[in-house]
């Protein structure tokens, strides 16, 4: 105890490991996507036909509270910079003569431009844009239909027979912070905890129960990180309809594997800077291959491959097998069996530094 002590005390990192990252990464991820969803999206117009309908579909984008027109241009070349620089997301064409030939009956195209690598951003625009596309549609055909029929509400079920009851059954809001703040604070999580093990390590180890000391102390601290950040997920009402005490176990088992595993990087090289590199390329891509953003379903053989050997895959599996579905216990305790190879890990590293002599 006295050597841990000690260690705390001539390493400032670790205090900041300890008391301040998780609090500033929490915050830095909160203030990202604390508005759910994006909100006005700076857009460009270029409008050719300059008529009524025209004006109406520029008053719907106006009035959506997704897109928000900065920018009129008065050709694509002026808008293009613009589009480069992100200074706007988004470019809408409106064809020239567009009222004129849909009155003539023939059928126009409204151009949507914008930047598919932002992807969230992205499909915001483009599911923003089909609504106001679509509900322009449902004008236009509904005055038609008033015509012949002489009656709004027979109008409008003409103009729209058939209308969407879409129940979402995963993140009905569409809110980025429960989906993807789920899956990035505990990736932060992992690789906190695997810098303060590492850090702990780095030290001579005086025999085992200094090794298992440190290893316990290290996974402690962050269990109850791991703790708030689930306390975190519901005081922002996420989904949280199974058994919380089985997320909690997952939790700590995630814990226990990557600690592990970064106990045994550590045993082979003795070198912080080594296994730093390898823990890094270890662990960031689990962003990617956790099987949330990526689905394990799309993913090819060497992505899959990946993706089963990082414990966080698991763990979010059964995170949202329980958060989000409360699904059945015995089926989350199956996914956790998943996890239980990456705890020899530990006894290997623990046979490593006694080989070596160095506990």
């Amino acid at each position: 105890m006295q050597i841990l002590a000690n260690i705390l005390l001539r390493n400032k990192f670790l205090c900041f490991l300890y008391l301040i990252a998780p609090l500033l990464f929490g915050g830095i991820i909160y203030n990202i996507f604390k508005d759910a969803t994006p909100r006005q999206l700076p857009i460009g117009i270029l409008d050719y036909d300059k008529s009524t309908l025209s004006e109406e579909i520029i008053y719907n984008i106006t009035h959506s509270p997704t897109l928000k027109p900065t920018n009129f241009y008065h050709s694509i070349k002026e808008a293009q910079e613009d589009l480069s620089t992100t200074k706007i997301y988004a470019l809408v064409v409106i064809p020239q003569d567009m009222q004129k030939k849909i009155k003539m009956g023939v059928m126009q195209e409204i151009t949507f431009y914008y930047n598919s690598q932002f992807i969230l951003i992205g499909k915001t625009l483009d599911n923003a844009m089909l609504q106001i596309i679509a509900l322009s549609n449902i004008k236009l055909q509904t005055g038609k239909n008033l015509i012949q029929v002489k009656n709004l509400q027979a109008a409008m079920g003409k103009s729209a027979p058939i209308l969407p009851h879409i129940n979402a059954l995963f993140n009905p809001k569409n809110s980025y912070i429960q989906f993807l703040g789920t899956l990035i604070l505990p990736c932060i999580w992992q690789i906190l905890l695997a810098l303060g093990l590492l850090n702990l390590l780095s030290y001579p180890i005086k025999n085992s129960g200094d090794f298992f000391m440190r290893f316990g102390f290290n996974l402690l601290i962050f269990m109850f990180w791991g703790m708030v950040m689930i306390y975190f997920f519901n005081t922002l009402k996420f989904p949280l309809v199974g058994n919380i005490s089985l997320i909690f176990f997952a939790l700590l088992i995630l814990g226990i594997s990557i600690s592990a595993i970064v106990a045994f990087l550590q045993s082979i090289f003795l070198n912080a800077t080594k296994s730093i590199s390898l823990i890094a390329a270890y662990t960031a891509p689990s962003l990617a291959f956790a099987g949330v953003t990526y689905p394990q379903s799309a993913m090819d053989s060497f992505a899959l491959f990946w993706s089963h050997i990082l414990p966080i895959s698991y763990f979010m599996e059964l995170y949202f097998q329980q958060a989000h579905y409360g699904g059945d216990i015995l089926e989350g305790f199956f996914i956790l069996a998943k996890m239980l190879p990456f705890l020899l890990f530990l006894p290997a590293a623990w046979l490593i530094y006694k080989i070596k002599g160095k506990i």
